[in-house]
């Protein structure tokens, strides 16, 4: 059995359709023994997915999760892998629950199928955690930390879903496409054991 958490800020948008998009994408696959949920960071927990959301899922054939989670300690502890939709949920997911580190990735970031971007992705990512945990601490950052982290992500496609919250329906689409894109080369990494 393999539980997937997914993370957005609001629980309304992004990681409610890619729970909704991964039920899907299993049962295509033939994918069993999988568990999804989805949460946010800033849900108001029991807020209904944006419409867009979900008249989105509901084209694709896919059920809209029933009402927004906050991102909480059991929903973390439940988790066997947790998938963010950008670098700020999975730094933020990591600040509040340092244990999950090694459970926690970018949806992009874990998909990645490029041997070399996926090296300079993860450098980026561990960079800038350590960075913020060195700020946190109150360590002084220097200018070439900062520099290597700008050349880094520069050289690198972004790692973030963008969110499609306000816009019009067709932003809702290309999200969900981006997201199921994602989702399909999960799904080819989950059949093969990885």
């Amino acid at each position: 059995m393999k539980r997937i958490l997914f993370v957005c800020t609001g629980n309304t948008c992004r990681s409610p359709m890619a729970e909704g998009l991964m039920r899907r994408v299993a049962a295509d696959e033939g994918l069993t023994g999988l568990e999804v949920r989805s949460a946010g960071v800033a849900a108001m927990e029991g807020t209904p997915a944006s419409g867009h959301a979900a008249s989105v899922l509901e084209a694709r054939g896919c059920p809209a999760p029933s009402a927004s989670t906050y991102l909480n300690q059991s929903a973390v502890d439940w988790a066997d892998l947790i998938l963010t939709m950008t670098s700020s949920h999975k730094r933020h997911t990591i600040q509040l629950y340092p244990e999950a580190v090694d459970k926690v990735h970018t949806l992009k970031e874990y998909v990645q199928d490029d041997a070399e971007s996926a090296g300079k992705l993860a450098e980026v990512e561990s960079l800038v955690t350590e960075l913020q945990l060195k700020q946190a601490l109150s360590g002084e950052v220097t200018e070439e930390e900062r520099a290597r982290v700008r050349m880094l992500q520069q050289e690198l496609p972004s790692p973030d879903i963008a969110d499609p919250y306000g816009g019009p329906l067709r932003l809702y689409e290309a999200c969900a496409q981006e997201i199921e894109d994602c989702l399909r080369k999960l799904a080819a990494k989950l059949k093969s054991g990885q």
